[in-house]
C-alpha cells in the first residue's frame, strides 16, 4: 500500500459540533525533546513531527475531520508586533486541504504589563483582518469571525494603565470594554457584522461576579482550557489514596467534570462551552512540582465524551470543546499516538458523528503508504560548557511555564520572567566530566517590572541545576529526594552583575553533566538579559 501525498480527507459530522484547542508548541526539536527524555511511549504516530510542515498539517486536517473535529482554536501570540508559534497557521495556509477544517485564534496575550495600547490594539486588529478573517478558512459564528482571549485581566490592565497616563480614570472592566468596541468596530467598518468574543475562564469554582463582568465586557460566551486540578474538588468521593491536587485519577477527572458542565450553564443568554478533557501529565515541564492524571484509558474517554453528548443534548448546547488535542508537553492529547493509536480519536467520532452506511473512513498513517518521517532532525546536544549567545540561543530554551518569551537582545539572552515557581531556562549538553569545572560564571541583569513585582521568598536567588549519569534529573519516578542544585543571591537594580556559583562543593557535581537548568531569581514579572554563561 503507497501513496504520493496524503489521502483527500473524508469529513465525518454530526448534530454537535465538535472544535478542538490546538496548541502549536513544537516549532523546534528542544521542544519535543523534552517530551522523548520523560514520555517516551506517547510518541505521535507523525513522529517528532515539524510542525510547520504542510503535509504534516494535511494529515492532521485528515485525522481530526474524519473523527468529527470541524475546527481548531489555535494558540496564537502577538506582543507589540511581534508574534511567536505562527509557524502552525502559517503552514496551515499551505495545506492543500485547508479548506476541510476551520480555525480561529486563542489570543494568549501574556504580555509584559503596559506592554499593549490602543495603538497596538488597531494594529493587531488589522493584522486579523488583512491575514485571517476574511479568508473562507477562519471560523465564525452568525457571521463574525470568533477571537478568543487568554485574558481579559491583561487587557483590561493596560488599557487602564494608558488611560491613567493620559490623566484619563477607567473603572475595572472599562479597559477591556473600551478595547473590544475598537476591534468590532474596526472590523465592521471593513464590512463585517462584528467579532464574536469568547472570554478564557480562569479558576475552579463559578464566580458570578466574574462572569457578569465578562459579558458586561462585550464578550459572547466563556471557555475553560483545561480541567484537572478541579476535578478533586468536584469528585472527592472518588479519591484513592495518596490522592491530591498533584496526583489525581482520569476516572476522577471523567465523574467530575458533568459537575462543572451544570455548574456553568445557568445562562443560556451567554454560553460556556462544555469542555472534554483530555488529561494532564507535564512532567517533560515540571518534574517534581508536575501534576499528574493517571490512568486515562480509551474507555473512561469515551465515557466522558458520552456523558458530554447526553448533557448537550438535554440542555441545548450545539458546540463542545476537546481541551486540547495535541498539548504534548502538558500531557493533554488525542491526536494519534504510541500510547493510544486511534482508539481516543475513534472514541470521539464514534459518540459525536453520524455513521455512514458504507462505515467510517479507514485509519490510515504514513507508514502504511509510505510516506514521512517528518521529524525533525534529532536534537544535537551541543558540546559546549561556555555560551554569549553571539549565535543565538546557543542551545537554550524556554520553559513556558516561567517565561514568556526568549530571544537575543544586543547581544545577549532576553526574556521577560512571568511565573517564579519554576526553572526559567533548560538545556541539553553533550556530557562532560564534572570533575573538569569548579564553577559557573553569569553575567546577567534583573529588571524588576513595576506592575506586579511578586518575591517568591524573602531573599532573591538565582539557581542552576544539573543532571549527572548518577544522578539525572528525571529518576525513573520522576521525583528527586536531594536535587543537585547550587544557588546564589541575586540583585534586582537593572544593572548588570557577574555571578560565580561554586558547583563543586556541591556533593552531587560529580559524573558526566548532560542536562542544565537555569532561573535568575525568585520573582515574577522581572526582565532578564543574560550576556555569557561559563564553566571555568
Amino acid at each position: 500500500m503507497s501513496a504520493t501525498y496524503v489521502p483527500e480527507p473524508k469529513p465525518m459530522s454530526g448534530p454537535i459540533e465538535v472544535s478542538a484547542f490546538y496548541y502549536p508548541g513544537t516549532e523546534q526539536m528542544a521542544e519535543w525533546d523534552q517530551v522523548e527524555q520523560t514520555l517516551p511511549h506517547i510518541k505521535p504516530l507523525l513522529g517528532w513531527y515539524d510542525e510547520g510542515n504542510p503535509e504534516v498539517i494535511d494529515w492532521q486536517i485528515k485525522w481530526a475531520v474524519e473523527h468529527g473535529i470541524s475546527s481548531f482554536c489555535v494558540d496564537w501570540y502577538w506582543n507589540q508586533g511581534v508574534q511567536r508559534l505562527d509557524h502552525w497557521v502559517k503552514g496551515f495556509y499551505k495545506a492543500r486541504y485547508r479548506k476541510c477544517l476551520k480555525w480561529y485564534v486563542m489570543w494568549a496575550n501574556h504580555n509584559d504589563p503596559g506592554a499593549h495600547s490602543t495603538a497596538d490594539q488597531i494594529n493587531v486588529t488589522q493584522f486579523w483582518l488583512d491575514h485571517y478573517f476574511k479568508t473562507p478558512e477562519y471560523y465564525r459564528i452568525d457571521g463574525c469571525p470568533v477571537v478568543v482571549i487568554w485574558s481579559q485581566d491583561n487587557l483590561d490592565r493596560d488599557f487602564i494603565a494608558e488611560a491613567a497616563a493620559n490623566g484619563e480614570t477607567l473603572a475595572p472592566g472599562e479597559g477591556a470594554t473600551r478595547a473590544l468596541a475598537l476591534s468590532d468596530r474596526m472590523a465592521k467598518e471593513a464590512g463585517l457584522p462584528g467579532i464574536h468574543f469568547i472570554d478564557m475562564y480562569h479558576g475552579w469554582k463559578r464566580q458570578q461576579e466574574r462572569i457578569d463582568g465578562a459579558k458586561a465586557v462585550g464578550f459572547k460566551g466563556q471557555m475553560l482550557y483545561g480541567f484537572d486540578q478541579s476535578a478533586y474538588d468536584f469528585a472527592p468521593d472518588l479519591r484513592k489514596l495518596g490522592d491530591s491536587r498533584r496526583h489525581l485519577s482520569y476516572e476522577q477527572v471523567v465523574e467530575a467534570v458533568p459537575r462543572w458542565w451544570k455548574q456553568m450553564s445557568t445562562d443560556p443568554e451567554f454560553p460556556f462551552w462544555p469542555i472534554i478533557p483530555t488529561g494532564w501529565n507535564d512532567i517533560p515541564r515540571s518534574f517534581q512540582l508536575a501534576t499528574v492524571i493517571y490512568g486515562r484509558t480509551p474507555r473512561l474517554f469515551r465515557k466522558a465524551c458520552e456523558a458530554c453528548r447526553d448533557f448537550c443534548q438535554k440542555n441545548g448546547f450545539k458546540r463542545v470543546m476537546v481541551s486540547p488535542i495535541n498539548e504534548w508537553q502538558e500531557g493533554s492529547y488525542i491526536e494519534p499516538n504510541a500510547e493510544f493509536g486511534f482508539d481516543m480519536v475513534d472514541a470521539l467520532r464514534d459518540v459525536f458523528c453520524d455513521r455512514p452506511p458504507e462505515g467510517w473512513p479507514e485509519n490510515v498513517t504514513p507508514a502504511q503508504l509510505g510516506l514521512g518521517p517528518y521529524d525533525y532532525p534529532k536534537m544535537e546536544h551541543l558540546a559546549k560548557t561556555a555560551w554569549n549567545f553571539s549565535h543565538g540561543m546557543e542551545g537554550w530554551y524556554r520553559n513556558p511555564y516561567g517565561t514568556a518569551y526568549l530571544k537575543t537582545v544586543d547581544g545577549a539572552m532576553h526574556f521577560f520572567r512571568s511565573n517564579s515557581n519554576r526553572y526559567a531556562i533548560r538545556t541539553r549538553v553533550a556530557p562532560f566530566e564534572a570533575s573538569q569545572y569548579k564553577a559557573f560564571r553569569v553575567k546577567m541583569r534583573v529588571t524588576a517590572n513595576s506592575h506586579g513585582l511578586n518575591p517568591a521568598s524573602g531573599t532573591e536567588t538565582l539557581k542552576l541545576l544539573w543532571g549527572t549519569s548518577e544522578q539525572p534529573v528525571f529518576s525513573t519516578d520522576f521525583v528527586i529526594a536531594d536535587t543537585p542544585v547550587c544557588r546564589l543571591p541575586v540583585i534586582i537594580d537593572g544593572q548588570w552583575h557577574e555571578y560565580t556559583l561554586p558547583v563543586a562543593e556541591n556533593p552531587y557535581w560529580r559524573g558526566k553533566v548532560d542536562e542544565l537548568w537555569f532561573d535568575p531569581a525568585d520573582l515574577t514579572n522581572a526582565t532578564v538579559d543574560i550576556a555569557s554563561m561559563a564553566f571555568i
